[in-house]
């Protein structure tokens, strides 16, 4: 995928270099936000940076999923991605807790997904493709934001505010390690196939967990 040869037809290109920047871009902002102060405007800005990214990176997925060989692993990490940077905005913007139509259709949306991860794992289980395992984590991993997004759509009450930003940032981590894994993918460093789909993930997985901690050890104070 980084290389672009004779084999990408010409409308692919400019689609092709805009995918691999926006990736750049988005997964270069992420990583420094981790050791940027949290909620100042510099920290405001670059999230930004990183939603048109990802927003980016969804959008062009899909011609290029459409003109290219199509790879339908790649295509529902992109969807699924979109969804966690999209959603982790919506969660820091809105301090009722992001309850609105859009937020709605997002919960719709990943169930959906998750749905899309469950067939990929079928029809991999079937021809002895061990990306079953892949999908089954990525599925799972998609039905409980999907849950999570349906009770909390029947609350009332305005949320925590360490809540809100624990979740606004898992949301945003897990968007991370979903466009790293398509990062990780395309350059393949691990001989099984399946770990280069689940090892930002095994990586990635400790570091939400010690930024939710952290911001639920503020709340306890």
């Amino acid at each position: 995928m980084l290389e672009i040869g004779t084999h990408y037809l010409e409308i692919e290109k400019p689609l092709l270099y805009l995918h691999i920047l926006a990736g750049f871009i988005s997964l270069g902002v992420a990583y420094l936000l981790l050791f940027i102060k949290k909620g100042n405007q510099r920290h405001k800005k670059l999230g930004m940076f990183y939603v048109y990214g990802m927003t980016t990176i969804f959008v062009t997925a899909i011609p290029l999923s459409l003109l290219g060989e199509f790879n339908p692993f790649l295509f529902v990490i992109a969807i699924f991605s979109f969804y966690l940077a999209f959603s982790g905005y919506r969660q820091g913007r809105d301090r009722n807790g992001a309850r609105e139509r859009i937020d709605k259709a997002l919960g719709i949306f990943i169930t959906g997904t998750s749905i899309l991860f469950y067939g990929l794992a079928i029809s991999a289980y079937l021809v002895g493709d061990s990306m079953w395992i892949t999908s089954v984590i990525f599925g799972t991993i998609a039905l409980v934001f999907g849950i999570n997004d349906s009770r909390r759509m029947k609350i009332v009450e305005r949320p925590d505010f360490y809540d809100r930003t624990t979740l606004h940032l898992n949301l945003m981590l897990g968007g991370t390690i979903a466009t790293t894994t398509a990062f990780i993918v395309t350059i393949d460093p691990f001989s099984i196939l399946w770990l280069n789909w689940i090892a930002p993930t095994i990586v990635g997985t400790p570091i939400i967990i010690y930024f939710s901690r952290r911001e639920l050890t503020k709340k306890a104070t």
